[in-house]
This record gives structure tokens, sequence and C-alpha cells, in this order.
């Protein structure tokens, strides 16, 4: 009897900003055969890195960290256009007005760490310490001037008005550069192109389906896919009209924060965008 082949290893992050493209994948024709691995940014990139996934939506500062370990799915990231509102800079005082002291940074996120640190150096000229912390919002705040929160924990921070000032590093970034600012793209390991090529294709063809068909509902004002109900349905339209899944122009702001990211000693150089060919 021929053995089954192992199944396709694909990363999940749980929050709100991916769940349109998970419904778009569970509703579509999904190829066989794709084991999903849930876990934070910070932890599929780890997953990713050491060989335990086979592509992931991972932060766009790991692709740049090891390049030479990966491949990028075409046309697709999780981008925001202007806002984010999911990535956000907590404080208890005006941005500008941020002691030179240690910051509070969330440890499930890479990219967002490396743009904060990006923008207090080249928008305020400060070079504040940051400190990854587990701890929730309001206690970082008792122990720390400003937090940085992604995800789902920085729209529940946004709902519950944690923090009497909150800057939205998407807006922030786009404020500085003018262009769209990447979070996250769709990472593939070269040695699974290497070997399980026709399954990798599969899947980011589908990957692609599933990114129209969420791009419809929201130009059509839609949510088929629900969501959280303590998160308000205004707030979810909103938020979802913010996102781009693209990557074309989106590129532009990409590259800039890679020379950026270089320029600050957090990555040896802005490498070459590199995908898969999925014909």
């Amino acid at each position: 009897m021929t053995p089954h082949p192992a199944p396709l290893r694909v990363g999940r992050i749980p929050y709100a900003n991916l769940v349109p493209i998970f419904h778009g994948l569970a509703t579509g024709d999904v190829p066989g055969g794709v084991s999903f691995v849930d876990g934070h940014p910070a932890e599929l990139n780890r997953k990713l890195r050491d060989g335990d996934l086979d592509l992931a939506p991972s932060s766009s500062i790991e692709y740049a960290a090891h390049p030479d370990r990966y491949l990028l799915c075409p046309d697709i990231s999780i981008s925001s256009k202007r806002r984010v509102m999911s990535v956000l800079l907590l404080s208890n005082g005006p941005l500008r007005r941020l002691p030179p002291d240690p910051i509070a940074v969330t440890g499930s996120s890479d990219t967002s760490i490396t743009l904060l640190e990006i923008l207090l150096r080249e928008s305020l000229g400060r070079t504040n310490l940051l400190v990854r912390t587990e701890l929730p919002a309001r206690e970082a705040l008792r122990r720390y001037p400003a937090h940085l929160v992604i995800g789902d924990e920085a729209i529940r921070a946004a709902v519950d008005r944690v923090a009497p000032h909150v800057t939205d590093l998407g807006e922030w970034w786009r404020r500085e550069t003018g262009k769209p600012f990447v979070f996250a793209l769709w990472i593939a390991s070269r040695s699974a192109w290497k070997d399980r090529r026709e399954p990798l294709s599969r899947f980011s063809a589908a990957l692609l389906c599933a990114k129209r068909t969420a791009q419809a509902s929201i130009r059509r004002g839609e949510s088929p896919w629900g969501g959280a109900d303590w998160i308000p349905p205004s707030f979810r339209d909103a938020y979802w009209r913010c996102l781009s899944y693209d990557l074309g122009v989106e590129a532009e702001g990409l590259s800039l924060f890679y020379e950026l990211a270089a320029k600050i000693g957090r990555i040896p150089a802005a490498p070459p965008l590199r995908f898969l060919e999925i014909g």
C-alpha cells in the first residue's frame, strides 16, 4: 500500500485581520492534505524558521531576516492602507512627550516592534529601550509610559478605552512616508517548495481565490465570516475596510521598511522579494 503523503503544514493566526481569508479558504475549494497550526505571529515565525511549518502568514521582518530560507506567495499580504486599528501604541501621555524611559511591547510580534523602533528614531529622534512583556495592557501602563499591543488585544484595548492616548502605527507610518505598511506576508520555506511544490502551488492558488472572495465581500459591505461579539459591528466594518490583502503598491512600503530596518541594524540588508512560481 502506498503511504499517504504528509499534510502541508500551514500556519493560522487567530486574529480578526485574517478571519476573512480563512473564511474564504474554509468555504472555497481548499485542496486536501492541509494541516493548520494555530499561533500568534512570533510563534509562527519560529515554527517556520525551525522547519515545523511549510507556509504561514508571518511577520514581514521574518522574511527579511532570513531571505535565503524563504519564498513569498505572490499578490497577497496583510497591510494597512492608512490606519490599521490593531497595531497600537497605548500611552499615558501624548506621543511627542514620551519620556526616555523603557517602553513595553507585546511578545507576540516582531514586525510591529521593529516598526515602532523605526518610527521612534526617524520621527521623534528617540531610542527608548523596548521591553517585551506579557502583562495585560492596563498593568503594563502602570509600569511603563507606553505599551505596544497588536491583534485582538489591540482592538480590545481600543474598544475598552484602556489608555488616554492611542497612536495607530499604520497611520503614523503613512503620515511619515506616504506609503502603505506591510505587516505580514505569506511565507513559504524554500525546502517545502523544493520537496512539495505541487501541494504548495495548489494551496497558494486557493489562497488567492480566498483573498478575492474576501475583498469582494468587503467592497459590498458584507462580512459573512461574522466576528467576535465583543467587537462593535461598526468597528469591525471599518477595520476590514482599512486592510489591504494585496501586494502591489504595498511592496513600495515594504521595500522602504526593509531599508530603514537595515539602517538601524535589525536586518543585514534590504532583501529582494522572491516569489513562488505558481503559474
